[in-house]
């Protein structure tokens, strides 16, 4: 009798698909990020100091020279301003009104990249 046992599995399919997740991810992850920087770059108008609306106007959502996300910023003639709110200067103190967007958005972020990820993983058939 025999004390052991052989198993040979043929992985071939699941390593495909293992290495066809992160494109799948990223694919599924993208519009979601584009909706988080427009959260971010709306509340950061509704924040900022206003006393002509110009800085607030130029709030801008781009996508990153790479391609593979969002960067939400104080564009323009109006950029050095918002530093100046963002981190204060020696003689004004600090306003932030990007950073503390950013924070608020965090966790609506993770809410809608998880179904997101699970997507991803389901459309290459590893899902339940």
């Amino acid at each position: 009798m025999p004390d052991r046992i052989t198993f040979e599995v043929d992985n071939t399919a699941l390593l495909a698909a293992l290495t066809e997740i992160p494109d799948a991810v990223f694919a599924h992850l993208k519009p979601e990020s584009k909706v988080t920087a427009d959260n971010i770059a709306a509340e950061a108008g509704q924040r900022i100091r206003r006393r002509t609306g110009e800085t607030g106007d130029a709030i801008t959502v781009d996508e990153t020279h790479n391609g593979d996300g969002y960067v939400v910023y104080v564009g323009g003639k109006r950029g050095h301003i918002g530093r100046f709110l963002e981190f204060g200067t020696k003689h004004q103190s600090a306003s932030p009104f990007l950073f503390p967007s950013a924070r608020l958005e965090a966790g609506p972020a993770l809410q809608r990249a998880r179904p997101a990820i699970q997507d991803a993983i389901d459309e290459k058939g590893l899902g339940d």
